[in-house]
């Protein structure tokens, strides 16, 4: 059988382009719009908590600031440890002396039976 040249043949659906409606685009067009309007606004007020966060953190960093400034600095530290290690290490070497003009007994490490 010999085709008729003058019948048109409907394109297979998803094809090519889709026919243009306008007023199918027209609706498509407001919905994303509408889409955009609302991640609009939900990012406004999410920047907007953001920065009351941010102000929060602001003010609670200047308050632990204060706190930090009014205590011992390392330095300090460090010489009250090195005192202490010095003034309890030259004890446990004159405590035999000391017990021995104080007249005490000395404890021996070694048990008899």
């Amino acid at each position: 059988m010999a085709k008729d040249r003058t019948t048109i043949q409907t394109p297979d659906p998803g094809v090519g382009t889709p026919p243009r409606d306008s007023g199918r685009s027209l609706d498509v067009l407001q919905t994303e719009l509408a889409k955009i309007q609302v991640d609009g606004d939900y990012t406004k007020k999410f920047l907007g908590e953001l920065q009351a966060d941010m102000r929060d953190i602001r003010d609670r960093m200047a308050k632990l600031e204060v706190k930090v400034d009014h205590l011992p600095s390392k330095g300090f530290i460090v010489v009250v440890v090195t005192t202490f290690l010095v003034i309890a290490g030259g004890l446990m070497t004159i405590a035999p002396k000391l017990w021995s003009w104080a007249g005490t007994a000395t404890i021996s490490a070694s048990t008899t039976r």
